[in-house]
């Protein structure tokens, strides 16, 4: 391979493909070697574009969320349709891509979160995971909060502990997906939990 071919790489199309190695094989079952060798560089390339494999591992997480992660909350705000459809429509998109055959099975969020306990990722990370989680629960609790103050949620019922259900959910359908559960499956269990709505 030569110096040339390396500093002409396409740095958005190397890293699409190191996270779908990170989603496929996880943290600690990805190697450096398997990442130039799927990325078509060397290794000094790789440190010179993304820095070290926790730091790769790190940009490959925001790469996911802008492209595969961001996209399914959009279905929460379409006004024009009640919540039960809405919370429908955003789990549907969620279990769509956990079952895409384009992609590797499951979330790379879940997949790396299971991953926190067992002291598999380097402390930066486990960090920047676990805040993705806090967020993504502090951003159901408000959508919660104010679909209740909108009278869609019966007085009660704790919107924190809806948006924690519901996470768990999101968790539940990806660790399914990874199992082999097809997205017929994922959605009988989906339409099961909106039933519990108004």
């Amino acid at each position: 391979m030569t110096a040339g071919r390396n500093r002409s790489f396409d740095k958005d199309k190397a890293l699409e493909k190191a996270m779908l190695l990170f989603w496929k094989n996880g943290y600690p079952g990805t190697s450096l070697s398997d990442l130039t060798s799927i990325m078509d560089i060397n290794k000094s390339s790789l440190y010179a574009a993304f820095g070290n494999k926790e730091k790769l591992f790190n940009q490959a997480i925001e790469f996911y969320l802008n492209k595969h992660g961001l996209v399914h909350s959009a279905e929460l705000f379409k006004a024009e349709l009640n919540l039960k459809a809405r919370i429908r429509n955003y789990l549907l998109s969620i279990a769509k891509m956990l079952t895409n055959p384009a992609l590797p099975k499951g979330c790379l969020i879940c997949h790396t979160t299971s991953e926190i306990s067992g002291s598999c990722l380097p402390e930066n990370s486990a960090t920047y995971i676990t805040d993705i989680n806090q967020q993504t629960l502090s951003t159901l609790t408000a959508f919660f909060e104010k679909e209740q103050l909108l009278g869609n949620i019966i007085q009660g019922y704790s919107p924190c502990t809806i948006a924690n259900y519901l996470l768990t959910l999101q968790f539940g359908l990806a660790i399914s997906a990874r199992n082999g559960c097809k997205m017929e499956e994922l959605e009988a269990i989906i339409d099961f939990f909106v039933s519990q709505f108004n």
